[in-house]
């Protein structure tokens, strides 16, 4: 499968050699996020619907507030992992 935009790690060291790839200037925020479980426990469509109140109540720029979204979705709807070879989704059960 082909999907736009792809990134993935092995393990926290790869995560932080690729950290300091980065430039990271003055103004830029880093954010993250490692709840267990998080998209499995909450319904999809009430995360997005959530973050989208606050989202207006915090009166953020109608082009960040859609890429915020956005964003969202792909990481709600396109989350994978790969052990043994094998690609998968995990599943709720």
């Amino acid at each position: 499968m082909k999907l736009p935009n792809t990134y993935t790690v092995q393990n926290s060291n790869e995560v932080v050699q690729e950290l300091q790839k980065l430039y990271i200037g003055k103004y830029h925020k880093m954010i993250t996020l490692d709840i267990k479980d998080l998209y499995f426990n909450l319904p999809k469509q009430g995360i997005i619907q959530s973050t989208a109140i606050w989202l207006d109540r915090n009166k953020v720029c109608t082009d960040i507030k859609e890429q915020i979204l956005q964003l969202l979705k792909v990481i709600i709807e396109l989350n994978y992992f790969q052990y043994n070879n094998n690609i998968s989704s995990q599943k709720k059960e």
